[in-house]
């Protein structure tokens, strides 16, 4: 079995000028997020998303095209969370003292924030069309764990990713294959810090240049690549987790709210 301690912490300088903690990542991530966020909340409780024939006209009105371009805005922004998240993800792994905890914590929250994040996009309490995109660490997590676990051959985690990014297609996560791709790669490069912020920034620009995000996603490694290997003064506690399901039912209940 891989020690838990091989987290290549050597890779990083704790001595530099300049540096962001993982405390400081994930607010960035955290604020990125609920920016992007913030864009559903003006689709579906501004410009009337849910409601297509209302949408197509009042996406046609003078007054709309403000809240257009803000929406565009904070969808173009919030590319930038998921990447750095998802690194966060597999630090997370190699740290962590107990996988089976890790594990099962990420499986509740995207559990839990399933029904939010349904309502928020879709205005269903049940939507299997898309799935949030913790249920994609999970897989993830799952399948490295296993990997490490047995101490298989390499290509045993090619073969088990291939696997794990044909379920995310057909189970309809998001950011399905390319997101798993995504973080299988942030594992396999952990010993390597700039070939990982280059194929990071790759992947990321990727992910991020369709629906005119312009691949803003890249930004994402620049973040990545400042990370030094330290926790951070910031005590974030659980926030991480409680924020995610949190803050999409506040938006749902403005949604909902603005709709009275």
């Amino acid at each position: 079995m891989v020690n838990r301690f091989d987290t290549i912490d050597y890779i990083y300088d704790k001595t530099a000028t300049f540096s962001l903690s993982a405390s400081v990542l994930k607010i960035i991530a955290i604020v990125t997020m609920i920016i992007d966020h913030i864009g559903y909340l003006i689709l579906n409780g501004k410009l009337y998303g849910f409601n297509d024939a209302v949408y197509q006209h009042v996406i046609t009105l003078p007054e709309a095209q403000k809240w257009i371009v803000l929406y565009n805005v904070c969808r173009i922004i919030g590319r930038i969370s998921f990447p750095i998240f998802a690194f966060l993800v597999v630090e997370g792994l190699l740290r962590t003292s107990s996988i089976f905890n890790y594990l099962f914590r990420l499986l509740i929250l995207a559990i839990v924030s399933e029904i939010p994040y349904d309502l928020m996009i879709y205005n269903r309490f049940m939507y299997l069309g898309d799935q949030n995109v913790v249920f994609l660490y999970f897989i993830v997590v799952g399948l490295i764990s296993i990997y490490r676990r047995i101490n298989a051959h390499p290509i045993f985690l090619t073969a088990m990713t291939l696997v794990a990014m044909i379920v995310s297609y057909f189970a309809k996560i998001s950011y399905g294959p390319i997101g798993i791709l995504y973080m299988v790669y942030v594992y396999n490069m952990r010993f390597d810090k700039n070939l990982r912020t280059i194929g990071c920034g790759i992947i990321s620009f990727i992910m991020s240049f369709y629906k005119n995000r312009y691949g803003v996603g890249a930004i994402s490694a620049i973040f990545i690549h400042l990370y030094n290997g330290k926790k951070g003064n910031i005590k974030l506690g659980n926030l991480p987790y409680i924020i995610y399901p949190l803050h999409m039912l506040v938006i749902v209940i403005i949604i909902f709210i603005s709709y009275l």
